[in-house]
């Protein structure tokens, strides 16, 4: 357990800012950032001042001792105890911090975002009427936008995972292929190649319903001459991938041709504006501006990137928070490009998807896997 005591201070610091008393990890991805490692059921408290408590149940507490013993361990050992220690300790830390200057009720922080069930939230304010909830995204979030050297070489590795997928299920394209299949083995040969699991289901859409943005996997088997979107999600140590990639079985005919050509030029011209101080609405406007030059505004759409890590969505997460459309990029954050499908309705569409990490010279692409997409057999 390699705990950062360093990030620790600065959420710390953070948060006396923001006026909180703590901070409830709940998810797994800010017990990762914080404590080093990951847990089935992640909980800790992280106070205002002061040492982390962590919650675990009775078996786990020798090993957490020995790994933090600065810490605070507190253990559960009965169907409610978990909840009934992190009540107890949160009432310790809010007596400890004294009342808020400006009066009311002591703010509490926790993530309140796609992996931290509402039935916890609800749970916890039921249970803690003395305190405000509230978002920790404001302190956490200006933290884990820049990646350090450490997280980039996590990232990398997802990536070269996300590679030995997608080979295999290129590999697989052929006229009677099912989605199933092609999916199934994508995933197998990630799982092999050291991905814990993938923070997205497998996405195989083949034919029309390539037009999909999350599409399913598709139940019907794949035919020569169409188009496959292949997009997939590993992760290593926590840290996600984001690699998608659009297949054309034979030779493309005009219009996918137009669309794999249009999405190419695309990438490049939001790679290229990917600097530090853009916004997510400067390289929208960088792919609108694509699209009308090859005749396919009308299928333009918003939303072109998102910030990924130990999420695999981070600020900025725009087609989330429409807000995040003008949050500024900052050098070293890791942000994607190729979220949005160019899809005709009726016909299909195509996407080419990879992680960046922000330059003052552009996107730098964090692993180059090739732009292939004919397919023969």
């Amino acid at each position: 357990m390699d705990v950062r005591h360093d990030r620790i201070e600065r959420v710390q610091e953070r948060m006396r800012e923001a006026g909180l008393a703590a901070i409830v990890v709940m998810n797994h991805d800010d017990y990762r950032y914080l404590f080093g490692e990951d847990r089935t059921q992640p909980r800790a408290i992280i106070p205002a001042e002061g040492p982390p408590g962590l919650i675990a149940f009775t078996g786990e507490e020798p090993e957490l001792r020995a790994l933090y013993p600065e810490g605070q361990v507190l253990v559960f050992g009965s169907v409610g105890g978990q909840i009934h220690e992190i009540v107890g300790r949160l009432r310790e830390v809010v007596t400890a911090g004294g009342a808020p200057a400006g009066g009311g009720r002591p703010r509490v922080g926790m993530q309140l975002w796609f992996e931290t069930p509402a039935f916890l939230v609800d749970l916890f304010r039921r249970v803690n009427p003395g305190v405000e909830l509230v978002s920790s995204d404001p302190v956490m979030d200006p933290l884990r936008m820049v990646k350090d050297e450490g997280e980039l070489a996590l990232m990398r590795e997802a990536q070269r995972v996300a590679g030995i997928g997608m080979d295999r299920a290129r590999e697989l394209l052929r006229p009677g292929a099912t989605a199933h299949e092609v999916a199934t083995e994508a995933l197998y040969a990630m799982m092999r190649a050291g991905a814990e699991r993938t923070s997205t289901p497998v996405y195989a859409n083949f034919g029309v319903e390539t037009c999909m943005l999350h599409g399913r996997r598709s139940p019907k088997p794949l035919e020569a001459g169409e188009m496959a979107v292949i997009d997939l999600t590993p992760m290593v140590e926590g840290y996600c991938a984001n690699l998608a990639r659009t297949f054309v079985l034979g030779e493309p005919d005009a219009r996918q041709a137009g669309l794999l050509a249009a999405y190419a030029e695309l990438v490049e011209a939001v790679r290229v504006a990917m600097r530090p101080g853009a916004t997510v609405a400067d390289l929208d406007e960088e792919a609108r501006r694509v699209c009308a030059a090859h005749g396919l505004e009308a299928h333009h759409v918003n939303g072109i990137g998102h910030g990924i890590g130990l999420r695999f969505e981070e600020v900025p997460a725009s087609t989330i928070i429409p807000p995040h459309r003008n949050v500024p990029l900052v050098e070293g954050m890791t942000v994607t490009i190729g979220h949005p499908v160019l899809a005709m309705p009726g016909f299909g569409g195509v996407r080419t998807e990879d992680v960046y990490r922000v330059t003052p010279s552009g996107g730098e692409v964090l692993h180059p896997y090739p732009v292939d997409p004919v397919v023969t057999r």
